[in-house]
């Protein structure tokens, strides 16, 4: 078989396996200790793979969880995961660093029969034979899920203690006896929102598969096209690429017509046709290995800008590089919004007050930030630290040939922001 340039430049993005650990584990460790948390007991999806590395295929968000990692501050390198029977030689093929795999009898066996130890046997591949964790495995097999995460939580000396859920109505539901029930979202997310050296090539793979999909969308656009057009033209491109995009699209922005310049995000049944010289805001969100990819920027199609939109297209790049330089660890959000918004106002645009200035962090999730600090404060005007990955987003807000919009992908370093896009700051043209 022939292979094209194409397919050469796909392979790319799929990489090999992933690392065994690519978890902020010392960062997540000292997260448990200012909390007050002795253990914690992660059910989230998200949090399940951050922690064990373990992605399991089928399950809906809305689904009782079929697996969870059980990890005791106190004997951090011995976490233990609790899995349906069904995903056990998912891990053959999916290595993570947890060795200590406890699977329990799920929905796939039969209720008109009583369970038997043997019913595991079922879930395990030839290649699983002999292997030592999935034999230690099968001897730990239960016949439901509660009854392998009190064993872990014994095993882990932590009964009687507190115990943090990433999802604390699970952790009610759960009823462990004498555990005390503690909130682990901002404990993770702590962790989560500095990356390791791992995570940071995971979205700077990401990025360029995001950055080469709006690329291609642009060079395979028609006249004619509708903006769903547009939208499934971008997904046809990630997929080919091998990434996912979520239901209804992978295209952020909606797009008013004429002078409109309300602020709307997109529903995927826009199907007036793009005129030529129309913005579009490229604001792009798909996953690649689950760890997501954001941004995008302005292409003025079959054109360049015109008019007050030269003034902006040059206001927004000025802006961007100046807050990038800026995004150094200790800086507060609040502050790099009142400098995006001077150079603003210092490039003559209209007015300053209307440019929309705003950050997040990336990750797993478009958040990867804590909500509240240790002594329950809110974290809404957050400090950068070294080693975050934030999104800048600049939006000039106008009508169908005006509006100007930038998103950077910006790593944070000591000297300030590394720009993951290769393309620069000024909009895509023609």
């Amino acid at each position: 078989m022939t292979t094209t340039s194409d397919d050469k430049t796909a392979s790319a993005f799929r990489g090999g396996d992933l690392p065994q650990r690519f978890c902020n584990l010392d960062r997540l460790l000292h997260a448990m200790a200012a909390r007050g948390l002795d253990g914690i007991i992660a059910t989230q999806p998200l949090d399940v793979f951050y922690l064990s590395g373990f992605n399991g295929v089928a399950h809906k968000s809305d689904e009782p969880r079929p697996y969870a990692v059980v990890l005791s501050r106190h004997a951090p390198e011995h976490p233990i995961l609790v899995i349906a029977d069904y995903y056990l030689s998912t891990l053959l093929h999916q290595p993570g660093w947890i060795r200590d795999v406890r699977p329990f009898r799920a929905v796939m066996m039969p209720l008109d029969r009583p369970p038997a130890q043997n019913d595991i046997d079922r879930f395990i591949t030839a290649d699983g034979a002999g292997v030592d964790w999935i034999e230690k495995a099968r001897a730990h097999y239960r016949f439901d899920m509660r009854s392998a995460i009190k064993d872990a939580v014994t095993e882990l000396g932590l009964d009687g203690v507190r115990i943090g859920f990433d999802d604390m109505g699970y952790g009610h539901r759960l009823d462990l006896d004498g555990v005390t029930i503690g909130d682990a979202y901002d404990a993770l997310m702590y962790a989560r929102s500095v990356k390791t050296a791992a995570e940071l090539d995971l979205l700077a793979r990401s990025t360029r598969l995001n950055e080469e999909a709006i690329r291609r969308t642009v060079a395979a656009w028609q006249r004619g096209a509708s903006w769903r057009d547009l939208d499934r033209l971008y997904g046809k491109q990630v997929s080919e690429l091998g990434g996912f995009l979520r239901d209804p699209g992978g295209m952020v922005w909606g797009h008013p017509r004429g002078n409109d310049a309300a602020l709307v995000l997109a529903n995927g049944h826009d199907d007036g046709e793009i005129a030529p010289g129309s913005h579009v805001m490229f604001d792009c969100h798909g996953t690649l290995d689950l760890y997501c990819w954001d941004g995008g920027k302005t292409w003025v199609v079959e054109g360049e800008p015109q008019g007050l939109a030269k003034t902006l297209a040059a206001a927004t790049a000025e802006a961007a590089a100046a807050v990038i330089a800026a995004m150094r660890p200790g800086k507060r959000i609040s502050e790099l919004q009142a400098l995006g918004r001077q150079v603003y106002r210092k490039a003559g645009v209209p007015s300053a007050d209307d440019a929309i200035i705003f950050f997040h962090g990336l990750g797993l999730s478009h958040m990867d930030i804590e909500s509240a600090t240790p002594d329950g404060k809110p974290n809404g005007d957050w400090l950068l630290e070294a080693g975050m990955v934030v999104p800048l987003h600049l939006l000039y807000p106008g009508g169908e040939a005006e509006r100007l919009w930038l998103e950077e992908v910006v790593v944070i370093e000591s000297d300030g922001g590394r720009p993951l896009f290769s393309w620069g700051f000024e909009p895509l043209t023609g």
